[in-house]
């Protein structure tokens, strides 16, 4: 049944949502299930749409498309007798990425989404897809033509990649009606999410049906996307899970239009996304805490004053340290436009979780911390006006069938922190991946942790410090990351937060912080990248003109005291980058491990020579 087309678009609105929570109620227990039913309700309601540029939508899937686009997939793998193999999935911003990864879903193949070439670099980029290829085993390459045409010559003089049938999937044959139905188990593989594909060992977290499944029913309770969704815009890429879950699927299951972009499109011009969702009147819509921060500072206030962000009713903010700072200046510059405080919702989540562990309910709390007891793991609140290590809640965890529970350990002995310390995140519930593809010994290690006194329960070890403050979960850092300096702990997200919110010429949101052991102490290292605009002086030549040139040494002085003052601790050396080269994962987090790896064997050294 579809609403009458001669409706006016409030009344559509609300047989929509009256038929959406029909099928919400129903409780499928996979995506097969949820979305053949949203075709039956709602087939001439658009599913997904692609915005050239950010802007224009210039192609558009009703959910009766989308669902006979994944038949059709899945039907040709059926053929191919190909249930049970794996597909790496190598897609640009499209609709094409969506009913891909549906019809490997419907079909049984196991996908594995990773980025398109995004540079002239192809060499490069396709040892990366060599090493998910030969990690997972795959069986197909699924992608479009222009792609394929532009990467299957050269790989194939790269060993590996005769193994794997490359595949347009613009260019088959409507196989819809072929489709064959088959019974899908929950404890079945529906994807691989990889981790990372630029080491030679990627690791694939394996998501089962019932991970799936229960990660869409719990964002969908907590963030009420049946109740108050309208559409999403999604801008994020499809191969990270922040983009793929929460930008695409959650949405798109709770039968909301997706509004898709290139992640290119927004990073070029930042308010494209902001104007999106104002033209598409968008009830959700997420990004990392950049992006926030990114839009706040890049926007002008002619730009917001032509803005009605009232409809705007969940703004999910996860996958890396969430700043009180950038918070604050996006609530600032987007509330006169009517984004409401409460809209802002801090997250926390990994890959190996299927996606979230714990979300905001309600305005994102500031949590003002004693410096001295926690670089002794303590935590004590102080006034707001006392010096104060400032850190913001990632949200609650909450109740339901999907029984996610969360403890916080000593990582060392495994057993529960006592109230007021801070230790690992330990995760439990059916949002909690199978274990790492092919990796025994790794998957034993990181999803089977076992907690002193709690027995029968296997914990995930998220490899995050944390602590529980009521019912509000605070991630304070990553373990292998901490700064252990003289028997204080230092997390390197605040000495990065220090210099940057210190000195103008340093691009927000990259800086990097980390140690290096010698047989006598330990140094602190900081990597530092400068804003487009900002040259250093020996680097200053004659088409440097209209850029402030930056000298050397005084940049190496105000960083040395601005960390010494604020954090009591000596930076033994320091490596300022142009824009563009700090190490950064596919999903633009820091990659801290590969700095630091770069650093010791003397790679990294463009911009300032290292002594």
């Amino acid at each position: 049944m579809c609403p009458d087309s001669q409706m006016g678009s409030s009344d559509r609105e609300v047989v929509r949502k009256a038929l959406v929570a029909d099928v919400v109620a129903a409780d499928h227990r996979h995506l097969v299930d949820r979305f053949r039913a949203l075709a039956d309700i709602l087939p001439d309601y658009p599913a997904i749409s692609f915005l050239d540029r950010g802007e224009e939508p210039v192609s558009t899937l009703t959910f009766h498309e989308l669902d006979c686009k994944a038949r059709s997939l899945a039907a040709w793998f059926q053929r191919q007798g190909a249930q049970g193999a794996r597909a790496i999935m190598l897609f640009d911003a499209g609709v094409e990425l969506v009913y891909c990864f549906l019809g490997c879903t419907y079909g049984k193949v196991i996908g594995a989404p990773m980025p398109a070439p995004a540079s002239s670099k192809l060499d490069r980029y396709l040892v990366r897809v060599q090493n998910v290829i030969r990690d997972g085993d795959a069986r197909f390459v699924l992608t479009t033509a222009a792609i394929r045409d532009r990467l299957q010559a050269m790989a194939g003089t790269m060993q590996g990649f005769e193994q794997v049938e490359w595949v347009a999937v613009d260019e088959l044959a409507d196989l819809s009606s072929a489709w064959v139905e088959d019974a899908v188990d929950t404890s079945e593989l529906v994807y691989l999410q990889y981790t990372s594909g630029s080491t030679s060992i990627p690791k694939g977290v394996m998501v089962t049906h019932r991970n799936l499944m229960s990660m869409v029913q719990y964002m969908g309770h907590v963030g009420a996307y049946a109740q108050q969704g309208s559409a999403a815009v999604c801008w994020m890429p499809y191969f990270h899970d922040f983009g793929l879950i929460d930008g695409l699927l959650v949405p798109m299951a709770h039968g909301m239009p997706v509004y898709l972009m290139s992640p290119f499109d927004f990073v070029q011009q930042p308010m494209r996304w902001i104007n999106a969702i104002h033209r598409f009147r968008a009830s959700h819509s997420g990004g990392p805490n950049f992006s926030f921060d990114l839009v706040a500072r890049k926007s002008t206030a002619a730009e917001r004053d032509a803005l009605d962000l009232s409809g705007w009713r969940r703004a999910n903010n996860c996958a890396e340290p969430i700043r009180w700072s950038s918070v604050r200046r996006f609530l600032d510059a987007f509330g006169p436009c009517g984004f409401a405080d409460e809209a802002m919702a801090p997250m926390y989540g990994l890959a190996e979780a299927t996606l979230a562990v714990s979300m905001a309910d309600g305005a994102p709390k500031l949590f003002c911390l004693d410096p001295e007891a926690f670089e002794q793991h303590g935590v004590r609140l102080v006034a707001e006006d006392q010096p104060a290590r400032h850190l913001v809640g990632c949200g609650q965890v909450f109740a339901g069938p999907w029984q996610v529970e969360v403890r916080i350990v000593n990582p060392d002995t495994g057993e529960p922190t006592p109230a007021g310390q801070v230790g690992e995140v330990w995760v439990h519930g059916d949002v909690v991946a199978k274990g790492y593809w092919n990796k025994p010994v790794e998957t034993e290690e990181k999803f089977r942790a076992r907690i002193a006194g709690v027995p029968g329960l296997d914990f995930m070890r998220t490899g995050d410090m944390g602590f529980m403050l009521g019912e509000e979960l605070v991630i304070t850092g990553r373990r292998k990351d901490l700064i252990i300096v003289e028997g204080r702990n230092h997390y390197p997200q605040d000495i990065e937060a220090t210099v940057e919110k210190a000195l103008e010429c340093l691009r927000p949101g990259c800086s990097i912080a980390f140690s290096v052991e010698t047989e006598e102490q330990v140094h602190v290292v900081l990597v530092c990248e400068l804003k487009s605009k900002f040259v250093l002086a020996e680097d200053a030549g004659s088409g440097s003109a209209a850029a402030h040139v930056v000298e050397r040494k005084e940049l190496e002085r105000a960083i040395r005291r601005e960390v010494s003052q604020e954090h009591q601790l000596r930076v033994h050396d320091i490596v300022i980058l142009t824009p563009g080269l700090l190490p950064k994962t596919t999903s633009g987090k820091v990659e801290r491990s590969g700095c630091r790896s770069k650093y010791m064997s003397g790679a990294l050294v463009h911009g300032v020579p290292r002594r």
